[in-house]
């Protein structure tokens, strides 16, 4: 195998675990939602999948963050998912770093402790005026 057949392999891996098809179509698509620059082609998404061409290397740490993994891992291979502080969520743009552990603390919960937190944060919310959706 070439290194780009091995790119390819590790790319269409960490789609399928994201929920992603390896189509172009989609890459391109979630690709340019999150890219500030000139957009990307489907067949250059097309030609990252198939293993016919490598994605320039200013593109690959949003490729990776997009998959989910870290872009050493993306280029090289041993696939580790990103940690909630390493990848953290579009909705958490602005967020400092004691909000990020709290949040990690809160996903290393057992599941019958994160619906009480749930319900304790859903309350304070409530009695701040902050509905579900965050507006007030």
């Amino acid at each position: 195998m070439t290194v780009k057949d091995d790119f390819s392999a590790r790319l269409r891996a960490a789609m399928k675990a994201v929920g992603m098809k390896a189509s172009g179509t989609e890459l391109e698509r979630e690709f340019n939602r999150r890219w500030r620059k000139a957009p990307i082609t489907v067949q250059t998404a097309s030609s990252w999948i198939s293993g016919k061409h490598l994605p320039r290397p200013d593109k690959l740490p949003l490729l990776a963050k997009l998959l989910g993994v870290k872009p050493q891992d993306l280029w090289f291979g041993a696939q580790e998912p990103l940690t909630a502080a390493e990848r953290p969520p579009e909705w958490a743009d602005g967020m400092d770093d004691a909000e990020r552990r709290a949040i990690e603390a809160f996903l290393r919960l057992p599941s019958a402790q994160r619906v009480i937190v749930g319900d304790v944060i859903a309350t304070y919310a409530k009695a701040h005026g902050v509905s579900e959706t965050g507006q007030g």
